[in-house]
């Protein structure tokens, strides 16, 4: 078996029950809500304080795995996950409110020490293929929630069915400890002295200095953001604008994200086999802008054959960009530092998540225009993909 299947395997998991517990609130938001008095549309609040403070936690992930190295800190991780499910198991305004913040302080690391597990027993001839085949999880954790938790709370009710959450974070997080040293990648010799500048400033710093990364960090804010557009708003704007009920609209997001699924690893397997992922990167942002603005314009005049292709196509580039990416970050960054890099520049990927659902609103509600909405989100992943591939060209060498 080649090496890196077990650690694959580990990290994988591990970001399957992460990502899935992060969107628990969503998928019981119907009845999470009436129960607490609070509308359902309410979960968007949720979801931006997730990820707003993921961006913060990712930051601060390089102190955590040099500490605790990457294997310890992914238990964190699903500890305080698995703390966010009991909160929310509480069943007031406020405990689901800190249930987002101990959600986000999971999501945000589990990235970074999933990387500095990976680039340290990958080749670069797959690296791209590994990484993307390990993002798979974000989607897969997504859609471990949407099928198990409607199941547990109709059998439990919704807080019987996040106590059952918790028990199996818990479980995982007991179930790594025999692989804990082995995996300990990116642990300091010596435990560093903690100060809120080496723990955020100084990573943000040495991101900021590298132009490669600094680049990457900017283009993957225009990418997450149009990438929580389409995952947030297609359905909305489907049933507004064109003649699909609700579950027929449905149906087509979920035939997108599963394209973002498959060509996750196929963008992979091209970055690999093309030896220039940053050339691939690039032609994935201006793609997803072409298309995101072509739906958002185009959508209430075409068949829905028509329709459907174009979203699948939507997800195929707006939605599997992330390992090609990250692949790009663990080849640029130093590697004892690799972890650190992913967490900071995790600040710009959470950041765009966050922001940019937020301002695809306001545009909805000040214009009553999905489609106005659509082509402003997709003019930042038009500007940075074109930046990609004029720096491709520039420096004229691959990932290898």
């Amino acid at each position: 078996m080649n090496a890196f299947w077990l650690p694959l395997f580990l990290t994988l998991g591990v970001q399957i029950l992460v990502s899935g517990a992060s969107l628990s609130v969503a998928v019981l938001a119907p009845l999470v809500g009436p129960d607490l008095g609070v509308p359902t549309a309410g979960v968007g609040y949720y979801v931006a304080a997730l990820y707003g403070i993921a961006a913060v936690a990712g930051l601060a992930s390089g102190g955590l795995i040099q500490r605790l190295g990457a294997l310890g800190t992914m238990q964190v991780t699903l500890c305080s996950g698995a703390i966010g499910q009991l909160l929310l198991a509480v069943g007031t305004p406020w405990s689901v409110a800190l249930a987002a913040v101990a959600c986000g302080i999971s999501l945000g690391p589990t990235t970074p020490a999933s990387s500095a597990i990976l680039v340290g027993n990958t080749q670069s001839a797959n690296r791209n293929l590994v990484f993307s085949l390990k993002q798979t999880g974000v989607p897969g954790g997504f859609m471990l929630a949407a099928l198990s938790m409607p199941p547990l709370a109709l059998a439990l009710g919704w807080r019987g069915a996040a106590v059952v959450a918790a028990c199996v974070l818990f479980a995982a997080a007991l179930g790594l400890a025999p692989w804990r040293e082995r995996f300990a990648s990116g642990r300091a010799a010596t435990r560093p002295a903690f100060s809120l500048r080496a723990q955020f400033v100084d990573p943000l710093q040495r991101l900021w200095a590298v132009k490669e990364l600094r680049r990457l960090g900017l283009a993957s804010a225009a990418f997450s953001g149009l990438q929580g557009s389409l995952a947030g708003f297609l359905v909305a704007f489907l049933v507004h604008d064109t003649v699909l009920d609700l579950v027929a609209a449905a149906g087509v997001l979920a035939a997108a994200q599963a394209a973002g699924v498959v060509c996750r690893v196929v963008w992979g397997l091209v970055a690999d086999k093309s030896g220039r992922p940053d050339r691939v990167l690039g032609l994935l942002g201006l793609a997803m802008a072409a298309l995101g603005a072509f739906v958002g314009l185009a959508a209430p005049t075409l068949s829905y054959p028509v329709l459907l292709l174009a979203c699948i196509l939507f997800g195929a580039t707006a939605m599997s960009w992330n390992g090609v990416y990250l692949g790009e970050v663990a080849r640029i960054a130093p590697p004892d530092r690799v972890g650190e890099a992913t967490g900071a520049i995790g600040l710009f990927t959470f950041g765009g998540v966050a922001v940019m659902p937020g301002l695809f609103a306001s545009i909805v509600l000040a214009s009553d225009s999905y489609a106005l909405a659509y082509v402003i989100a997709a003019l930042a992943p038009a500007i940075f993909g074109t930046a990609l591939l004029r720096a491709a060209r520039t420096k004229g060498i691959g990932a290898s």
